[in-house]
Parts: structure tokens; sequence; C-alpha cells
């Protein structure tokens, strides 16, 4: 969906852009996963977490939670929350921020 430089939040509620069709296109494209990886490895680095040392993290608008699945494979453990139910996942397996 293009809405000319501004942000689709900006023009109406989540659940008009952020749907369960816009989630499963989000968990699906290689760009978006590629982007929210190296976002994720850069904000893990800024925190200067202990090192060997999971820690708990709390991930605030975590949308399909690409990057919580990152923080999981970096040994963390990590809790996300969105505005949009439909980006948390229910019904779209590959989802890591699904919830049952």
């Amino acid at each position: 969906m293009a809405y000319r430089g501004r942000r689709p939040e900006h023009g109406g509620p989540p659940e008009l852009f952020y749907d369960e069709t816009e989630a499963r296109k989000y968990v699906r494209n290689s760009r978006m996963i590629d982007i929210q990886t190296r976002m994720a490895g850069r904000a893990l680095e800024l925190l200067y977490l202990p090192e060997n040392k999971p820690c708990y993290l709390l991930d605030i608008g975590c949308g399909t939670g690409l990057s919580g699945g990152y923080l999981s494979d970096e040994g963390h453990y990590w809790v996300g929350l969105d505005i949009s139910p439909a980006m948390l996942g229910p019904g779209i397996p590959s989802c890591p921020a699904a919830v049952p």
C-alpha cells in the first residue's frame, strides 16, 4: 500500500492497514525480513547487553515478530506488543509473534 510518504496509521485506525493479508505479506517479504533482522541486530549492539547471558526484552510495536525471532535466535527471551491484533499472527503459522 503506497501512502505518498506518510505513515498509513496516520490516516486511520490500524485495522484498516494492518490486517491479516498485510501481516502475511510482511512475514513473507524477504526484503522486510532482511531489514528487520539487521535492525534487531543493531538494537542488540546498542543495548550493550551482557555477553553469554540471555536477557528478557520487551518489543513494543513488534508487528509480526520478525525482530523477536532474531532475538530468540540470539538466545534472548522476548515479549511483543502491537496495536494491531492481526499483526500478532493468529492464523499465520510462520509468524514469530503468533498468539494462540
